[in-house]
């Protein structure tokens, strides 16, 4: 079957006239970290004072420099899931290695609620007022889920 050849209503333009104009300028992207938002509907108790002291203790673990604040993960107390974070109050110090082994590891998941008994100790002789109250708080609440 032979076809015919179909007919333009507008001309093409000279492409030629594209390519002598120089190139857009770029300008680098402005790099800003956007603070991380807790959602709305989200009331889990949060204090940046308080990570940054846990930050400065020793490892729960292993006893060397901590570099993280580790929230406590896996003991099926409701506190974290998928997405969600436990409440600060239950942050424990762990260096780089011991924070990707307990994450890693069940048998050091159970290990949990003693070194945050350890670190809560120390943070409620460190703070008073609402950081403290909340610490004692976790206290009460791990001493409940521990007789449980």
């Amino acid at each position: 079957m032979k076809r015919t050849p179909l007919k333009r209503r507008t001309e093409l333009k000279n492409r030629g006239e594209l390519k002598a104009k120089a190139p857009m300028e770029r300008k680098p992207m402005e790099r800003r970290r956007k603070p991380k938002r807790q959602a709305a509907n989200d009331n889990r108790w949060r204090s940046p004072a308080y990570l940054r002291w846990v930050r400065q203790q020793p490892c729960a673990r292993c006893g060397s420099p901590a570099d993280d604040a580790h929230h406590v993960i896996g003991l099926h107390w409701g506190l974290s899931g998928m997405g969600t974070t436990a409440p600060d109050s239950y942050a424990m110090p762990v260096c780089r290695a011991c924070h990707l082994d307990v994450h890693r590891l069940p048998e050091l998941q159970r290990c949990q609620p003693g070194w945050l008994r350890h670190t809560i100790a120390r943070g409620v002789r460190e703070f008073g007022g609402d950081i403290g109250q909340a610490l004692r708080e976790a206290w009460a609440f791990i001493d409940e889920k521990e007789v449980a």
